[in-house]
């Protein structure tokens, strides 16, 4: 959860800064959204990938979780990660939808909270109703833990 937020803090509170210098240079051709979009996914990745790691490796053994097998932390680092860049990715899709960097704040908690739900975290996916269980598959928490 801690990865999860942090990813999503860290979008919302720079992008919409970056986002009226994007749409003006966009709008003058300067360049397109693809090219934008991996300049901003590939400057940032070394902060995608160390914020996780170094965050992973305390908490797995602060934990006390297995030392046994050697594969088991780097398994638990690799889940970390992608957690962290699908929070990453879903604060990009709030914060393009989203203009206002205080609404943006304001209603992220609002729009993850579902996602939560949706995962098992507050209600027993048993007890989700029939209609509703579709969203369960769109829940970044549920592949995550």
């Amino acid at each position: 959860m801690n990865m999860s937020f942090n990813g999503i803090q860290n979008v919302i509170l720079i992008f919409p800064d970056e986002r009226p210098v994007f749409l003006r240079e966009v709008n003058n051709n300067m360049y397109n959204v693809g090219p934008y979009f991996w300049a901003k996914v590939l400057s940032e990745l070394p902060f995608s990938l160390m914020t996780p790691i170094i965050f992973g490796a305390i908490v797995y053994y602060a934990i006390g979780f297995s030392t046994v097998f050697w594969w088991k932390f780097p398994v638990f680092l690799a889940i970390l990660i992608l957690i962290y860049n699908a929070s990453t990715g879903y604060a990009l899709v709030i914060s393009a939808l989203i203009s206002d960097k205080q609404l943006a704040v304001t209603l992220t908690p609002v729009l993850i909270i579902p996602f939560m739900l949706f995962a098992g975290f507050f209600v027993n996916q048993d007890n989700i109703p029939i209609w509703l269980i579709e969203f369960q598959y769109m829940s970044i928490f549920k592949y995550g833990y």
